[in-house]
């Protein structure tokens, strides 16, 4: 069921950072981005949601974010593809503890803004939420963006379990720590853009509730212990797919790499070299280079 939406514009702040080497061009569009795009808000099943929806392009681009949940984190993703696309980026809520009731919820999103299908781009922790949304929701899908992520593995389940059980216990301020910490290694594949991107998932990282925390990886574990996918899935889905990895992927290793690859036998490959887990920051301009071209050629 869905509530009546509406636009709300939040007094988002001002990118503060303290870091001299953080390059005023990237806060420049990031501020840019916050007072050119407000969120708007919908009620699904009872569950308040929050999103950006961009563009005026006939067609629909749905990018799903990563762990940390924020749409806005896809903001330069977003610009890239409004002037073609009508771009969808959605925030997750934190009550939900099954991938179903994440993906239900990201169908009611489209059902609000009239959208019938999407091209679907989810990274990372996204890309899961991604190959739920398609098996899930088939005919929502136009096509299908699977970028440095992997499929289930029961035995990580278990590994989530306790680290949930040690998120009970544990401070915030100690998590948002280790969160900080995780975030500057992956970065490092992208020294370029490591000042900005760090100081800016240093903000969001304070924007985060144990409770969000708690829902992503609840989700995560869902997904992983229920989850049986096989190759033969979307032998009927009329959709394209396309895979986008790095070779160096220290979170996305290569036994995941290839256990993705053989649940989507079909979808094309794009392999980015020398930059880890974050080609789309390291390497935005080909990273989107590469989508626009698959897009277009559907």
């Amino acid at each position: 069921m869905i509530a009546e939406k509406s636009t709300v514009r939040h007094n988002r702040p001002a990118f503060e950072h303290t870091d001299r080497d953080v390059p005023r061009q990237a806060v420049d569009e990031l501020v840019h981005f916050r007072e050119s795009h407000s969120l708007k808000h919908v009620v699904v099943n009872g569950v308040a949601w929050e999103y950006f929806a961009a563009g005026r392009g006939s067609e629909a681009l749905l990018i799903l974010p990563g762990l940390l949940g924020f749409g806005e984190m896809s903001f330069q993703h977003i610009q890239a593809f409004e002037n073609d696309y009508c771009v969808i980026a959605p925030n997750y809520p934190w009550v939900f503890t099954t991938v179903k009731q994440l993906v239900d919820g990201i169908v009611g999103i489209l059902d609000a803004e009239d959208v019938q299908q999407a091209h679907v781009l989810g990274g990372s922790y996204g890309g899961m939420v991604a190959q739920c949304l398609v098996r899930r929701y088939p005919q929502r899908v136009r096509s299908l963006v699977l970028s440095h992520t992997g499929g289930p593995k029961p035995d990580r389940a278990g590994a989530n379990r306790k680290f949930v059980a040690l998120l009970r216990l544990l401070p915030m301020r100690l998590l948002r720590v280790m969160l900080r910490a995780a975030t500057r290694k992956s970065l490092r594949d992208a020294p370029a853009q490591l000042p900005f991107w760090e100081a800016y998932s240093n903000e969001m990282i304070a924007r985060l509730s144990k409770a969000d925390l708690m829902s992503r990886y609840q989700v995560a574990i869902d997904f992983d212990a229920s989850a049986a996918f096989t190759p033969d899935d979307l032998k009927d889905w009329p959709g394209r797919s396309l895979i986008l990895e790095g070779d160096n992927d220290p979170i996305a290793e290569a036994p995941a790499r290839e256990a993705l690859k053989v649940l989507h036998p079909h979808a094309r490959l794009h392999t980015f070299h020398g930059s880890g887990h974050v080609a789309s920051i390291a390497k935005l301009d080909e990273y989107v280079t590469v989508i626009k071209n698959f897009l277009k050629a559907g």
